[in-house]
């Protein structure tokens, strides 16, 4: 994605690896002749000598940036015939999966925050209701309904909020009511879309 973002001009890869240039473990001089290969991006062939020409490091500076480069996955380098001459190439490729990895990982943070957020708000509430503590497997049973995916936030409060009086109240009644509330929509997404395929082939 973020490659394709790239080659259709939707992406500034230079202020993009500016930014995240710590987070990647780019050096300095790295980063330099990084930057530089993507502005040869599309002719794909490339020399130290002709990167040398474009930027303030040595050759030996550049030699030593470009194997460090290609060490991290950055950059792969490879012989290609053109024209019956060889002639080296690089390839890019490993830059765009280690920016989106990174943004992976940000987005899956984010989400372990908000579901860290939303679990200590429902502990808080069962809690109350009961009037005790939860033990280690209830706290472990409420943070799998939202680490498996077992039930959405909002129907947990609205049955916490539904049922919390009862004087069965508990993770396990619980549980077993966001259950059953559980397979009722889904038995109703059946039905409704049955319904819809009965009504796309009276139309047909």
């Amino acid at each position: 994605m973020i490659k394709k973002l790239y080659e259709e001009h939707f992406l500034e890869i230079d202020s993009l690896l500016t930014k995240e240039s710590k987070r990647l473990k780019l050096s300095p001089n790295e980063l330099v002749v990084l930057k530089t290969l993507f502005q040869m991006y599309k002719k794909k062939t490339f020399s130290v000598t002709q990167i040398a020409k474009k930027i303030e490091l040595t050759v030996e500076e550049i030699s030593k940036a470009l194997n460090k480069l290609t060490s991290k996955g950055f950059v792969t380098l490879a012989l290609e015939t053109r024209n019956d001459k060889q002639v080296e190439v690089f390839d890019l490729t490993g830059t765009f999966d280690k920016i989106t990895a990174l943004y992976l990982e940000d987005i899956k943070e984010e989400k372990q925050q908000k579901y860290d957020s939303q679990i200590a708000t429902v502990i808080e509430m069962i809690e109350h209701a009961q009037g005790k503590t939860l033990s280690p497997f209830e706290l472990e049973t409420v943070k799998s309904w939202y680490y498996e995916k077992e039930f959405e936030h909002e129907l947990i409060v609205s049955k916490i909020h539904e049922h919390g009086e009862s004087g069965r109240f508990g993770v396990k009644f619980l549980e077993r009511i966001l259950t059953q509330s559980k397979l009722k929509q889904s038995d109703r997404d059946e039905k409704t879309q049955k319904a819809l395929d009965e009504i796309f082939k009276a139309i047909k």
